[in-house]
């Protein structure tokens, strides 16, 4: 084996196959799809079982998912309308916990899928990796709780007031709204890693962000109406800081290209 294929070679871990000794270009698609199916299985397989672990204190997490409902407006209810409802909800409530738990574990399951295609020096970036992906998605998961969904329950209570009307809310469309903006906020602030490494790839560079700053200012504001409950001050919240991510990821990127400029000059002098 030459020492190229050598620093091609994926890193061995405890669930290291044989067909990992290959390279990423050497695999065929089906190959590539069996070991996504494996990262897959190995993720859900962590999901399920915090998740099961969490069902056990599925009481105080829906307690703590409906703290931003009733902090504004004490006198609220919550409603179930079906029999199964509170059971499928704490299912509900313990996979989302199940999920956030296994979370520095799924990125591990993602570098490991993608490194068997990144360079020796790449592969260095690991812990970095999972480190960075892990807390950028739990700080998105805490400022959309602590930050926007307070406002955004002051705001929809106080529209209530308005028409003289005591809100009553379904607890399954409560904790949807809730979920669905969590995981969104979540996911939005993994933009600097993303751009980082399609920065290590060549695929974008800090001048292509310059120019195409305006059109991603218009797409965050359509993400983040998608994203958050149906008012403006929400959407603003996460506007903001994704708009403030994306301007670190054009420094990222930047610094990404000289580093990629650095290595490759010196292994054309070499």
């Amino acid at each position: 084996m030459s020492n190229a294929d050598f620093k091609k070679a994926p890193p061995q871990d405890l669930l290291t196959t044989p067909q990992e000794s290959a390279t990423f270009s050497e695999m065929t698609i089906f190959e590539h799809l069996s070991e996504l199916r494996r990262r897959l299985i190995v993720s859900f397989g962590f999901v399920a079982t915090f998740s099961i672990g969490a069902f056990l204190f599925s009481k105080p997490l829906f307690s703590l998912l409906t703290e931003p409902y009733f902090s504004d407006l004490e006198t609220a209810y919550l409603i179930g309308t079906g029999p199964a409802e509170a059971f499928l909800l704490r299912i509900k409530v313990a996979l989302l916990a199940g999920f956030f738990l296994a979370i520095p574990v799924i990125f591990y399951q993602v570098w490991l899928f993608i490194s068997p295609g990144l360079y020796s020096h790449e592969k260095q970036l690991f812990l970095p990796f999972v480190i960075s992906t892990s807390l950028l998605f739990l700080s998105g998961v805490a400022f959309c709780f602590y930050a926007v969904l307070p406002f955004a329950f002051e705001f929809f209570f106080a529209q209530y007031e308005t028409i003289g009307v005591q809100p009553t809310i379904r607890i399954s469309e409560h904790l949807s709204l809730v979920m669905k903006a969590l995981i969104g906020f979540g996911v939005a602030f993994e933009m600097p890693v993303l751009a980082f490494f399609l920065g290590r790839l060549g695929i974008i560079n800090h001048l292509m962000l310059l120019r195409s700053f305006r059109y991603a200012v218009v797409v965050i504001f359509i993400v983040s109406a998608f994203l958050t409950p149906p008012d403006v001050l929400s959407q603003l919240l996460l506007a903001g800081p994704l708009i403030v991510l994306y301007l670190l990821s054009i420094v990222l990127v930047k610094y990404t290209g000289k580093e990629v400029a650095k290595s490759q000059g010196e292994s054309d002098d070499s």
